[in-house]
């Protein structure tokens, strides 16, 4: 029987030489876009996005391509963005965001974990990297819940406690540059906690 697509692969990988900037841009966020974190709704943080270094974009991009075998150019600076939200409730994104799918740098989780219409939430580590196909429907909710065991929040409020709010870097791939991965139903396990691995460049 053929696999379904994966809408989350969890590759295992984690940058490296990048993650101590991390928490520094957690900090920016929090204090430049305080209403960046808003539950039920993913804001892109411009203002922190200006922020982030040309030098910082080049490596962090040389390490994401070297971690998880692809070629640099599939990265573009040109689709490189920075977003913060709270939980969200299960939704997909293809209207918004045609042809691509996501390759994510978690800066921030708090206990927080993305999980499509099936699976129960884990905790991101901070610098993991992750692949989301937004084209299925998926869900950032409290570890240890299901998309479906989570209320949707009403009012869209702006969530302030750090635990529940949830930054990321994220570069738009063009889908055939993933296609093969996603298809495959390449998963690592839910549950398993993201190894470092030092990436050469």
């Amino acid at each position: 029987m053929t696999r379904p697509p994966a809408t989350l692969i969890r590759t295992g990988k984690c940058v490296v030489r990048c993650a101590a900037r991390l928490p520094s841009l957690f900090r920016l966020a929090r204090e430049l876009s305080p209403a960046g974190f808003t539950a039920e709704q993913t804001s892109e943080l411009d203002d922190v996005r200006r922020r982030i270094a040309a030098g910082l974009v080049r490596r962090l991009r040389r390490e994401v391509a070297t971690a998880l075998g692809l070629r640099l150019g599939a990265l573009r600076p040109k689709r490189f963005s920075a977003h913060g939200c709270g939980p969200v409730s299960l939704h997909d994104d293809k209207l918004r965001f045609p042809g691509v799918y996501f390759v994510i740098v978690v800066v921030h989780a708090g206990r927080l974990g993305i999980v499509d219409h099936r699976s129960r939430a884990a905790r991101h580590a901070p610098g993991e990297i992750l692949l989301l196909d937004p084209y299925l429907r998926h869900a950032l909710v409290p570890a240890g819940r299901t998309a479906r065991e989570h209320p949707y929040e009403r009012t869209h409020s702006p969530v302030r406690d750090a635990d529940d709010q949830f930054m990321f870097l994220c570069f738009d791939v063009m889908r055939p540059a993933l296609r093969r991965r996603f298809l495959g139903g390449r998963h690592a396990p839910a549950r398993g906690s993201a190894h470092r691995r030092r990436a050469r460049e």
